[in-house]
């Protein structure tokens, strides 16, 4: 969007410009997964696995996912099985509980797709000096806690 500084009305909301930086910076990220033939929700097990580096019981997979990404836990599970057959994650339904494990293939697979999808996200912010992008990624994340908390 252009802006044009001598009428301030053309300027958007903060809220309007987050959300369409957000909508197009997600648009980058999608397509250097789909580089790799992932998707975001398998993005977001990845990512949680790798952060917990134990296997975790299902329902708490399940759960996680439900409240990053509002996934349901069926689409939870079709999730595990495909990244269990593509060899990224140990998936044991018949353990109890069962449970998910990130994969020695798994762990190499997301560090590269970590990568690839960083160095696609980080052109959008090229240019923009680094106190610049330090005080707008306090901003986000004082707004994110501010909306945690108005949600209850």
């Amino acid at each position: 969007m252009t802006v044009n500084p001598a009428n301030p009305a053309s300027r958007p909301s903060l809220g309007r410009a987050l959300g369409e930086m957000s909508r197009l910076v997600g648009k980058l990220h999608r397509r250097a997964l789909a580089d790799f033939d992932s998707d975001f929700p398998t993005w977001m097990l990845l990512t949680l696995l790798t952060e917990k580096g134990v296997p975790l019981p299902v329902d708490e997979v399940a759960k996680e996912l439900g409240r990053r990404l509002d996934l349901a836990e069926p689409d939870t599970l079709r999730v595990l099985e495909r990244a269990a057959a593509a060899g990224h994650v140990t998936y044991r339904p018949g353990n109890t509980p069962a449970t998910a494990e990130l994969t020695e293939e798994g762990a190499d697979h997301f560090g590269a797709l970590y990568a690839h999808a960083r160095e696609a996200t980080d052109a959008a912010f090229e240019g923009i000096g680094p106190a610049d992008l330090d005080t707008a990624l306090t901003v986000m994340l004082a707004a994110k806690e501010r909306a945690a908390i108005l949600l209850g």
